[in-house]
C-alpha cells in the first residue's frame, strides 16, 4: 500500500509499505481523510516524537476493512478513531482520566504506531466507544477527519467553564482556536475575542461566533482588551475573565498573563515545543487559575453529535484538500498561516 514516511526534518517520502493485518481486538481502516495537526508540524519541522520511517497522522476517519473480535464494529462501518490509546491499568486510567494515561505511548497512532497518512491504518487496540466511534450518515468523511481536533477544542472550553457574562480571549486562530470559538459560542460565553495575525483566520473566527478580532502584529492585544473591558488592577492589564491559549508562542503567553483579570483563569491547550520565559509573580499576585488542557477525555461523542445536528459544520474549518501522494505539498500548505486553516489529505 502507499504511505508517507517521515525521514528527517522537512523530508516526507511517499513509499510502498506492507498491508496491515488485524489481530484479534484490532481494526484495519481504509483511510478516507486525515488532517495535518500542529503536532504533525512539530514532527515535520523538528522530529518531535518521530523516528526515521515513522508514518505520521492521527486525525482521521475511514471504512473498516478488518475487525476480528471487535464487538459492535463490523466490516464496512465508517469510523473515526481516538488515536491516544490508554493502557486501562494505571492510576489515571482507573480513575477515568484515560487521556492522562501514565503508560507508554507505543500504541498511539501516528506516534509509536504507524499513522494515517497511508491508504490503510492499523488500530492496535479497538474498543467501541473508547477508541473507535461509528459515524452517523450525517457526518461525512471531511467532517469525520475533524472530530479529533474539535475534541481538543471542546476539552479546553469545558475546562475553561466560561459563564454567560464572561469576556473570553482566545489566542491563536488555527484549527484548535477556531474550534474553541465555535464551542464557546454554543455554550453561551459572553464576549468572545480572538487574536491572530492571519486575516483569513480572523475572518473565519467572526463567522464562527467571535465578537471581536485582533491582529497582534499591528494592535497591542492588552491595550485592545483594556479598551473593551476597562483596565485591570492598579491600571495594568485588562479585565478578561478567561484566556485560552491556542497559539503556543511566548508572546501569546505573555499577553495571557497581562490580559486576564485578578482571580481569572488561563487555559493552556497549545504545545509550545520550546522553553519560554515565565515571570510567575503575576500568577501569584493575580491569584490566577492556570490549567492545562491535554487532548480529550470523553469529548468524541459530543463532537460527533454537534456535527450530526449541524451546530458545528466542517467546511468553515477546511482550506485545502490534497491526495495522499501529494502529502509533502499538503504539509507546505499547512505551514502557510496566511492561506491555510485545516489541510486534509485523502
Amino acid at each position: 500500500m502507499q504511505a508517507v514516511e517521515w525521514r528527517a526534518p522537512h523530508e516526507l517520502v511517499v513509499v510502498q509499505r506492507p498491508e496491515p493485518e488485524a489481530a484479534d481486538g484490532q481494526l484495519v481502516v481504509e483511510v478516507a481523510n486525515c488532517g495535518i495537526c500542529g503536532s504533525d508540524l512539530h514532527s515535520y519541522n523538528k522530529g518531535f516524537a518521530a523516528v526515521p520511517g515513522q508514518v505520521l497522522g492521527h486525525e482521521f476517519c475511514g471504512v473498516v476493512l478488518q475487525a476480528p473480535g471487535v464487538e459492535g464494529v463490523a466490516v464496512g462501518d465508517r469510523v473515526t478513531v481516538r488515536p491516544l490509546t490508554p493502557c486501562g491499568h494505571c492510576d489515571r486510567c482507573l480513575a477515568g482520566d484515560v487521556h492522562l494515561c501514565e503508560s507508554s505511548v507505543a500504541d498511539n497512532i501516528g506516534y509509536g504506531s504507524p499513522g494515517a497518512f497511508a491508504e490503510r491504518v492499523l488500530v492496535p487496540r479497538a474498543t467501541l466507544g473508547e477508541t473507535v466511534f461509528v459515524l452517523p450518515e450525517a457526518v461525512d468523511d471531511r467532517a469525520g477527519a475533524l472530530i479529533e481536533p474539535l475534541a481538543v477544542s471542546l476539552r479546553a472550553v469545558r475546562i475553561a467553564d466560561a459563564q454567560a457574562d464572561d469576556v473570553v480571549l482566545v489566542l491563536g486562530g488555527g484549527m484548535i482556536g477556531l474550534g474553541v470559538v465555535r464551542f464557546l459560542k454554543l455554550r453561551g460565553a459572553g464576549t468572545i475575542v480572538l487574536s491572530d495575525p492571519s486575516p483569513l483566520r480572523r475572518e473565519r473566527a467572526l463567522a464562527l461566533g467571535a465578537d471581536v478580532v485582533i491582529d497582534p502584529l499591528v494592535q497591542d492585544t492588552t491595550q485592545e482588551m483594556r479598551a473593551l473591558t476597562g483596565p485591570g488592577g492598579m491600571g495594568l492589564g485588562a479585565r478578561v475573565d478567561v484566556v485560552i491559549d491556542c497559539a503556543g508562542v511566548a508572546a501569546a503567553f505573555k499577553d495571557a498573563l497581562k490580559c486576564v483579570r485578578h482571580g481569572g483563569t488561563v487555559v493552556l491547550t497549545a504545545m509550545y515545543g520550546q522553553r519560554i520565559e515565565l515571570v510567575p509573580d503575576r500568577i501569584v499576585e493575580k491569584e490566577l487559575s492556570v490549567r492545562g488542557s491535554f487532548a480529550y477525555k470523553d469529548e468524541f461523542p459530543l463532537v460527533i453529535a454537534a456535527l450530526a445536528n449541524g451546530s458545528v459544520q466542517a467546511e468553515p474549518f477546511i482550506s485545502h484538500h490534497f491526495p495522499l501522494d501529494q502529502t509533502p505539498e499538503a504539509f507546505l500548505a499547512q505551514l502557510d498561516r496566511e492561506s491555510s486553516l485545516k489541510v486534509l489529505v485523502g
